[in-house]
């Protein structure tokens, strides 16, 4: 057993997606770094041996436009290309190269032991690796703890949380009347696939068995049909609800859980599964939660609900609120609450660093949350976003040699800049690096492309309302055209209600700027409603309508971007109350918490799209109806590009070139007075509506473009792409003296006919 000393500027313990993301991250600003992990295999839960998905803010269809952008963007897209059927089976591969390639020191197998540390500080850690029989000790200025566990914070003696903190603690409605340690627990995935042949599966004697549905009751009634891929809720904490004291035997529960499924599938007749059978059962469980270090600020309910707007916000989540059952697969209830919520919301730095040291940053699961908080931020490509806003913190603390607490404060805009410079986005944070020469830029564009919607033959049935929403960019809605269809055989009445919507998940049209209430008689009509009404700022407005009748509303053929449905069901959500005293395990409906328990009464048509090899495509959109709106709406302008957002939050950020235009389209940035440029950056559409980056290349992305420079009135191309397939690409080239960068869109993948720009900077 060697023993060997390492030195480093930067330490990242554990190796999951958010690990993996401060490790390159870190790296990519100048700090020699070192991964430490206790897999043989990169990724954490999304490790080719567990491979579970990496999702986030999306959140299948609820927060549209919200994928995260950055680095994640980038670990997908490069997933894809080995994991084109989206098996979840090549991360640990690609994160080792990918760290390879970034110039991170990886130390797979190291189990860290001991902690030293020197008053506030952290000074080094301690493991024994088993493949090469070495102890190690890591030296370093800067620590990041991302083993989940809290294993350096806790062995550094920071103070932590266990279990669910009472209601009263925090107010949280989410939570239980009183505190306990109930934890999410472990889950165990199994992949499985149709054979050529009918196999036969005999339960090992160890496994449990399930004879019916109500065995596993609210479970396995979820799922009809073939099975290939399982099951979130095979899922335990453990007795004693000790994830990490328990881990063996939790292991051996939810082996002997997943095979008693397989088994209970294999005999169902009504699954048809004679020709399945398993490829491969994970070994090792992918655990929830455990751990949760305290730092400088704890994200709780409210700051999800409220969308706290925190001045040192860095990265961002969606998912639902998702707290599972203690107790797991063994628990008689529901196996958990998807409380929803209305729209993204922010993660602050002072969340993402333990208050009792220095220079130990969070990075995942362990961050400083409640645990109804954690519900929501537990998710993979949200811890990556954490991960990649440490990676710029930590190179900034050792570059100038200050805390994390102080780096937090002191530097919070150089941290924001640096992450939005990568491709990522904050909500609420704009670019306003001094150094990008395209915000001072005048942007023209060969064409644009305006607000419109088409015609189509069909009717979309009104039920008991629908609304549409849309962005609003003149300072005017003088009239809008709205076909309707009465196929009844009177007349029938119609509300329709002008409204503001804050967000595309909100709908409303209690507080209305117009409302009007009109007789439609039998037969098919255009409704022209005079409106004439100011907007005093941009945004994202909606038609609403309310009837009893049966009235349809013309379907439109195609879909503007940034535009959403909403149907209007006053009963589908509950919305629990500060004195709800109901089991929340044993609701039917959806949930929802809002701001003061307001009650929702419209609810947003999820936008669930992708495409993978081997299934069905899917980007079609739930049905936009057709309006037109007088003067014609300009969302899409190229002045977007320097808008100082990448992504679309509200409205549009995005210059979308006229599909009846001509390729090449050009989008030209120029100045008044020459300046030396040496390279560009440039944030393509790459549908973020999808869960991950399409399989096959889409109609939204620019396939084939150039950059060029003007020099003394002449035209130079300094960059190039044939086959672009990414978000996210920078152009470096020799130094030049320009008035003018221009892009050149040539050609769109997949027969696309417009060209799609969030972002350009130069440097």
């Amino acid at each position: 057993m060697k023993y060997i000393e390492k030195k480093y500027d930067l330490v990242v313990a554990g190796g999951g997606v958010g690990g993996v993301i401060a490790a390159i991250t870190a790296s990519r600003k100048g700090l020699r770094v070192a991964l430490v992990d206790n897999k043989p295999g990169l990724g954490g839960n999304a490790c080719s041996e567990i491979g579970v998905s990496i999702d986030g803010a999306e959140c299948f269809g609820l927060f549209q436009n919200m994928r995260e952008g950055g680095p994640v963007e980038e670990l997908k897209e490069q997933l894809v290309k080995l994991d084109p059927f989206c098996r979840s089976t090549q991360g640990s591969t690609t994160m080792l190269f990918w760290c390879e390639e970034n110039n991170v020191d990886v130390y797979s197998e190291l189990n860290i032991n001991d902690v030293d540390t020197k008053g506030r500080k952290v000074t080094a850690v301690h493991g024994s690796q088993s493949g090469t029989e070495r102890n190690y000790k890591f030296v370093a200025k800067q620590f990041v703890d991302a083993t989940g566990d809290g294993t350096v914070a806790a062995l550094a003696g920071c103070e932590y949380r266990i279990g669910r903190e009472a209601k009263k603690e925090f107010g949280e409605l989410l939570a239980p009347d009183k505190v306990d340690r109930g934890i999410m627990g472990a889950s165990v995935l199994f992949r499985a696939s149709e054979k050529k042949v009918p196999s036969v599966f005999e339960r090992p004697s160890w496994a449990y068995e399930y004879t019916k549905e109500d065995d596993l009751p609210y479970r396995l009634s979820m799922y009809k049909g073939p099975v290939e891929c399982g099951f979130w809720w095979v899922e335990y904490a453990g007795d004693h609800n000790d994830p990490i004291g328990e881990y063996e035997s939790i292991r051996k529960d939810l082996l002997k859980c997943t095979y008693g499924v397989w088994d209970f599938l294999k005999r169902d007749p009504s699954r048809k599964m004679e020709y399945y059978s398993l490829d491969n059962v994970s070994i090792s469980p992918a655990k929830r939660e455990s751990r949760r270090i305290v730092g400088d600020y704890i994200i709780l309910e409210k700051d999800i609900v409220e969308r706290t707007k925190f001045y040192d916000a860095v990265a961002y989540a969606g998912w639902n609120i998702d707290i599972h059952v203690p107790g797991g697969f063994k628990s008689r209830q529901k196996p958990n609450i998807h409380a929803m919520f209305q729209w993204v919301f922010n993660i602050p730095l002072r969340s993402l660093y333990a208050k009792d040291k220095d220079n130990l940053w969070l990075v995942g699961r362990d961050m400083s949350v409640s645990h109804v908080a954690l519900g929501a931020t537990r998710l993979q490509a949200t811890i990556g976003t954490t991960g990649h806003a440490v990676g710029i913190a930590a190179a900034i603390a050792h570059r100038n040699k200050k805390s994390a607490r102080k780096t937090a404060k002191i530097f919070i805009r150089d941290i924001q800049q640096e992450i939005l410079k990568d491709g990522s986005f904050i909500p609420g944070v704009k670019n306003t690096d001094e150094k990008d020469h395209a915000l001072s830029a005048k942007i023209a564009a060969t064409s644009e492309q305006v607000l419109s919607f088409e015609r189509s033959k069909e009717y979309l049935p009104l039920e008991k309302g629908k609304a549409l929403s849309f962005p609003v960019t003149e300072k005017r809605i003088d009239r809008i055209v709205i076909p309707l269809r009465n196929s009844g055989r009177s007349p029938a009445e119609v509300k329709l209600y002008f409204a503001r919507s804050e967000h595309p998940n909100h709908f409303s049209h209690r507080k209305a700027i117009a409302e009007k209430t009109i007789v439609v008689k039998p037969g098919e009509q255009d409704i022209s409603w005079d409106l004439v009404v100011s907007i005093p700022e941009p945004g994202l407005y909606a038609v609403l309508m309310i009837s009893d009748g049966e009235i349809g509303w013309l379907k439109s053929n195609i879909e503007p971007y940034g535009c959403y449905t909403g149907k209007y069901a006053p009963d589908h959500y509950f919305t629990p109350k500060p004195d709800t005293r109901e089991d929340l395990y044993m609701i039917q409906k959806p949930i929802m918490v809002t701001r003061n328990s307001e009650p929702v009464e419209w609810e947003k048509m999820r936008k669930n799209r992708e495409l993978k090899l081997g299934r069905p495509e899917n980007r079609t959109n739930t049905h936009l109806p057709f309006i037109e709106t007088s003067p014609v709406q300009r969302p899409y302008n190229a002045a977007n590009v320097t808008s100082g957002v990448s992504h679309t939050d509200v409205i549009p950020d995005l210059w979308i070139s006229d599909p009846d235009g001509k390729m090449p389209q050009e989008i030209i940035l120029s100045w008044k007075e020459a300046r030396k440029i040496s390279s560009a950056r440039i944030v393509f559409d790459t549908d973020l509506d999808m869960n991950h980056p399409a399989v096959l290349p889409i109609d939204y992305i620019v396939k084939k473009y150039s950059v060029a420079v003007r020099t003394e009135g002449k035209w130079k191309t300094v960059a190039s792409c044939k086959d672009n397939r990414s978000r996210f690409k920078i152009h470096e080239f020799e130094t030049c003296v320009t008035d003018a960068v221009k892009i050149v869109v040539e050609e769109i993948h997949a027969g696309g006919r417009s060209a799609r720009v969030f972002e350009i900077r130069c440097y």
